[in-house]
């Protein structure tokens, strides 16, 4: 039964209270230190949000560390070669976020004084970045009251006000903004923004450690697990050996390392496709020319890095950043 279904739970004044005040006292003693949180840098902010998307924290911290050392800044990105941001960005996956980074640079330059927006529309009309995104930009960048709601949120949220199990599939996402705003601490959205997130990445995982939750008293779902009841796992990937994403990543790999173009004979034999695989990496090839990844030179020579991709983007929502 879904939080739809049953009876809204009461955020009473009492309860706000409680959640803040015992999810707040927890990050203060077992919260991360991240080096973006307390830098007040929209540009760094920026950068940790889009390199979380779909990525765990533990390749979060190296990857922006690799990242703002080749572009400590944004002006640093709006000029950066594709070719190079992709090789920075390496084997870390879903690279559109290199070109979405660069892209957005471009587009602050170009349109808002070589500065990233304050203001949530003018963010979010920004290649790359969603709500999410544009909450860590505000929050961490900012100073500003902005909600930032990832997977982690959504399962603190879910579960400890409206009761459900697997509230990424449950609870609706209106009702979940709703109730990150209510929560939400005046003045204090550093704070309570990753308090929230490395709460859902440590305690309320996806199979939850309620014995060593500081809000088990006033969840809403703790007396269902309490039951035996269990959150039913989310759909897993497809398996990523022989897809295409793994011939992507070759791909690229190969042309990352590569000095220069390389003629299709020459890059079919360095990705290791058999004779049965050639029309599939030419077509995967096709493609990531399309996307801005390579380009496809006269004689079919192919380089790494192609048009500016200000309009690509990655799906918004990270890990706890």
């Amino acid at each position: 039964m879904t939080a739809s279904a049953r009876a809204a739970p009461v955020l009473t004044p009492q309860r706000v209270g409680a959640l803040r005040r015992r999810l707040l006292a927890w990050y203060d003693v077992e919260g991360g230190e991240f080096p973006w949180r307390a830098a007040r840098d929209p540009y760094a902010a920026l950068v940790a949000a889009v390199c979380s998307q779909q990525t765990q924290m533990a390749r979060v911290l190296p990857l922006w560390e690799r990242w703002m050392a080749a572009f400590p800044t944004l002006a640093g990105a709006a000029v950066a070669d594709d070719a190079n941001a992709l090789r920075v960005w390496g084997g870390a996956g879903y690279p559109r976020r290199a070109l979405s980074i660069v892209g957005t640079a471009r587009v602050c330059v170009r349109e808002h004084g070589g500065a990233l927006p304050r203001d949530e529309v003018a963010l979010l009309a920004l290649p790359g970045v969603g709500p999410f995104t544009a909450a860590i930009v505000r929050c961490f960048g900012w100073g500003d009251d902005a909600a930032a709601i990832d997977t982690n949120v959504v399962r603190v949220l879910g579960r400890v006000v409206h009761g459900d199990l697997q509230p990424a599939r449950e609870t609706s996402g209106a009702v979940l903004a709703a109730t990150a705003r209510r929560l939400l601490p005046p003045g204090d959205a550093g704070r309570w923004n990753p308090a929230l997130m490395d709460y859902g990445a440590r305690v309320c995982t996806p199979r939850p450690r309620c014995e060593a939750c500081v809000v088990a008293t006033v969840c809403a779902a703790r007396p269902r697990f309490a039951r035996g009841e269990r959150a039913e796992p989310l759909r897993r990937q497809p398996a990523y050996a022989g897809s295409d994403r793994e011939w992507r990543g070759r791909i690229l790999r190969v042309l990352r390392a590569s000095d220069g173009a390389l003629g299709g004979e020459e890059l079919l034999a360095r990705v290791g496709a058999a004779p049965g695989d050639a029309a599939r990496v030419r077509a995967l090839v096709a493609a990531l020319a399309r996307e801005g990844f390579v380009t496809v030179e006269r004689a079919g020579r192919v380089v790494l890095g192609g048009a500016a991709c200000g309009e690509l983007g990655a799906r918004d929502g990270g890990a706890a950043v």
